[in-house]
């Protein structure tokens, strides 16, 4: 089951991909790429003149970034690749090699890239620069090792830039994983600081965005994954929960004039639980119903039936999810309102 709506303008936001190249722009980020960082190529800043927010003070991101979730292996980047140096899988082999390359100001090409093997040369190879990794796949060991490196750079930087080309939304995510997973409501402008104050370059309000979906994606599964698991949650709170009330509605999948029946997409879900219709008969005599936008890659509308209890305490009753505010949704949701009997009888008013 697929979710309804049509896909935002960024549909591969939480695509985990090789790939650098960024998809169209996003709403809000017009002016949130601007700016010089003359920290660029040492590190993180220590400007007196920028402002973090207070707890940056006690933030230790690498404690709270673990090699095991976010990625690179290689730390601190004060340590050289080595022939024979093992990773888990490509995409800790890849990020290793991009935060080496970013903590140290210098940029690569990607060579070669697919699922057996990952090759990368200094943008000024031959040009006094003969740095080089290729990182393959060992079948037997599932593993991936460095095969080749010629190291260190000997190129050196000649201009200060305020990203860096290896600074994507892959490395980005990485970093701000332990963020997001301590508060999921963590701002974009925070995550991008927390990155700044590590890396020493500004990336841009896009990047940081698409990272913080990856996260998200990462912690909580991504948009398609919920929508499959919604008529198993269904099923599961009725069962653990019985009185519980819900109705799934979904729509096939037409193609040209025909219909596919393999597949379906979510159309609308009215949900109750039994302790909103219980509490309900010692509250007022009175529904409020409303809706709200929800916004994400698939949009829709959130409805909402509530009552008041004696101390103008607030108890939501019933809730819909809907592809939007029309008179067929509104009648969908009122409509099971009123056959689930969550009034229990007790006369009321809408």
């Amino acid at each position: 089951m697929q979710g309804f709506g049509e896909p935002d303008r960024v549909e591969n936001a939480m695509c985990d991909d090789d790939s650098d190249q960024e998809p169209v722009d996003i709403i809000g980020d017009s002016n949130d790429d601007t700016g010089a960082n003359p920290h660029a190529q040492h590190g993180p800043s220590s400007s007196g003149t920028q402002q973090y927010p207070p707890h940056f003070s006690t933030l230790n991101l690498e404690a709270l970034c673990p090699q095991a979730d976010c990625g690179p292996t290689v730390g601190g980047s004060s340590t050289e690749f080595q022939i024979g140096q093992s990773f888990q899988n490509k995409d800790k082999a890849v990020l290793s090699v991009k935060d080496y390359s970013i903590r140290r100001g210098v940029e690569y090409r990607v060579i070669e890239s697919d699922h057996l093997k990952y090759h990368g040369k200094c943008k000024e190879f031959g040009k006094g620069c003969t740095w080089l990794i290729r990182v393959a796949l060992r079948a037997r060991k599932g593993t991936w090792e460095v095969r080749r490196y010629n190291g260190p750079h000997t190129f050196l930087a000649t201009s200060i830039s305020s990203d860096h080309r290896q600074l994507d939304y892959h490395v980005i995510c990485a970093k701000i994983l332990p963020l997001v997973r301590a508060d999921a409501a963590v701002t974009v402008k925070v995550s991008q600081q927390a990155t700044e104050a590590d890396y020493g370059f500004k990336p841009s309000y896009r990047k940081v965005w698409m990272a913080k979906q990856k996260a998200v994606a990462q912690i909580y599964g991504d948009w398609e994954e919920s929508y499959v698991e919604l008529p198993h949650w269904m099923l599961g709170v009725q069962s653990t929960m019985p009185g519980t009330v819900s109705v799934l509605k979904t729509s096939p999948v037409r193609f040209g004039g025909e219909v596919n029946e393999s597949t379906v997409y979510f159309h609308r879900f009215f949900w109750t639980f039994p302790p909103c219709i219980e509490a309900f008969r010692h509250c007022k005599p009175l529904v409020s119903i409303d809706g709200t936008h929800l916004y994400g890659k698939y949009g829709g509308t959130l409805l909402l039936a509530i009552a008041q209890d004696g101390n103008s305490n607030i108890l939501p009753i019933a809730f819909a999810l809907m592809e939007g505010e029309n008179t067929e949704s509104w009648s969908f949701f009122l409509s099971n309102l009123r056959a689930c009997d969550t009034t229990g009888g007790y006369p009321c008013y809408l």
